[in-house]
């Protein structure tokens, strides 16, 4: 019998078909197996150069595991450390976004306990004084700083703040802001104001009593000369003590925002203030025949309060005279430098030793205890210039040499304003003068 031709090609057209997708799977099989072998040796390759050993990846992979772990240890740590710092600290993107704040930050400026990550930091806080300094640093490109208050949900607080651009990207923050409480040591700050200014005055009368009895004493009654000169040191005591009592009162003032805030600024010219301040000098001056140069720019003018400016500038020309040797020269100069007004003033004296020259601002400190007693001096004058210096936005500096170039030279640097605008104020604004508050001391 004949086979049938179409029954053989109906089994072999399903044959071949079967065939055909049998070779093609086992190709892409194979080819699959190829492109993972390939990736597996990829991805050891890689993992072994991450750990620093590209020949053995299993090391190396090995290696790569322990630097993410320690990467994640150096992290946990991190994050405890800004989470439990005293000083708040927040980072800020390119928009002033906040990209991290840690709790004290939070507590300061806001203290509701929301979420401030990826809020912009005006939603935080409304604080156009921190908008400037940010901007200022910004513009600058220099770290900026300043005192802040912020309120918050648990009051106002009190904080020094500083704005530091990174100098290097990390991530999206740009900015950081530093914050430091200042709350409590301000809080002490005012209560030691107070209570030196109501000390002070409560002493006030009852001496002015005792030293106007000693001196009754000793000029209107016939007395042993022992029991006169007991009345004339009770009344040089006295005399002491009540310019003491004078000068804390007004050291009590400058530091009191209130009293600060009675003084409103008025066009203060530097060579009028220069000139009181010599004149308030000239007798101590000529006793030890100290010349006392002036050289000062007739266009330097200044906000503020021409009384308590001539008081810290006499301060030093006192200072310059009492430590300067006779027959020498005091001098004093005002000028523009770069838009700030700077007086300074020099002597030829022995010299402040370095070692004394940061604290020569603080009340009471004396370089030569027994010398600056002899000379009347209070040890309040330097202390008193610095805060004058600050109420009027400025700094004081010393720059002192002890070789055979010595001499000492303070300056006081204050904000210019220019003289068409301290016309214009002068008929707007009367300060009230401080000479009667004031007296000179060393």
């Amino acid at each position: 019998m004949q086979a049938d031709p179409t029954v053989s090609t109906s089994f072999l057209v399903p044959f071949l078909a079967a065939s055909a997708a049998a070779a093609v799977t086992a190709v892409s099989l194979a080819a699959l197996a190829w492109q993972r072998r390939n990736e597996h040796r990829r991805i050891a390759a890689a993992l072994g150069a991450l750990g620093g050993h590209s020949a053995d990846p299993v090391r190396g992979a090995r290696n790569a595991a322990g630097q993410a772990i320690r990467l994640d240890n150096a992290l946990a740590e991190l994050r405890a450390i800004l989470e439990t710092a005293p000083t708040g600290i927040i980072a800020l993107d390119e928009l002033d976004r906040i990209v991290t704040i840690n709790p004290a930050a939070s507590r300061l400026v806001s203290g509701s306990g929301r979420p401030a990550e990826g809020r912009l930091l005006v939603e935080l806080v409304r604080s156009p004084e921190l908008d400037a300094l940010i901007a200022a640093a910004r513009e600058s490109g220099q770290r900026a700083e300043a005192e802040l208050q912020f309120a918050s949900a648990s009051g106002m607080h009190v904080a020094s703040c500083s704005v530091v651009l990174l100098t290097r990207a990390v991530g999206a923050a740009q900015v950081l802001l530093v914050l430091e409480d200042r709350t409590e040591l301000r809080r002490l700050e005012s209560l030691r104001t107070d209570f030196v200014a109501n000390v002070s005055h409560e002493l006030r009368t009852p001496i002015t009593s005792i030293r106007g009895y000693a001196e009754t004493l000793a000029e209107s009654f016939e007395l042993p000369p022992d029991a006169a000169r007991f009345a004339r040191t009770i009344s040089r005591s006295s005399a002491r003590l009540g310019a003491i009592i004078d000068d804390l009162l007004l050291l009590s003032s400058l530091e009191d925002p209130n009293s600060r805030a009675q003084l409103p600024p008025a066009p203060v010219r530097i060579a009028g203030i220069v000139a009181e301040a010599v004149e308030q000098i000239g007798p101590a001056a000529r006793d030890k025949r100290i010349a006392v140069d002036v050289a000062v720019d007739p266009q330097l003018w200044v906000a503020g309060n021409a009384g308590l400016l001539a008081h810290a500038v006499a301060n030093l020309i006192s200072n310059a005279v009492k430590y300067g040797p006779a027959d020498s020269r005091v001098r004093v100069e005002a000028r523009d430098d770069a838009g700030t007004a700077e007086i300074a003033v020099a002597d030829r004296g022995p010299g402040i030793p370095e070692v004394h020259q940061a604290r020569l601002f603080e009340r009471f400190y004396r370089v030569d205890r027994a010398r600056s007693r002899e000379s009347g001096g209070t040890g309040l004058g330097l202390a008193i210039v610095k805060h004058v210096a600050q109420v009027h936005g400025g700094t004081v500096t010393v720059e002192s040499r002890t070789d055979a170039q010595h001499g000492t030279v303070f300056r006081i640097r204050l904000p210019l304003t220019e003289p068409e605008t301290a016309r214009q104020s002068d008929s707007a604004a009367a300060a009230p003068s401080a000479s009667a508050q004031s007296r000179q001391s060393a």
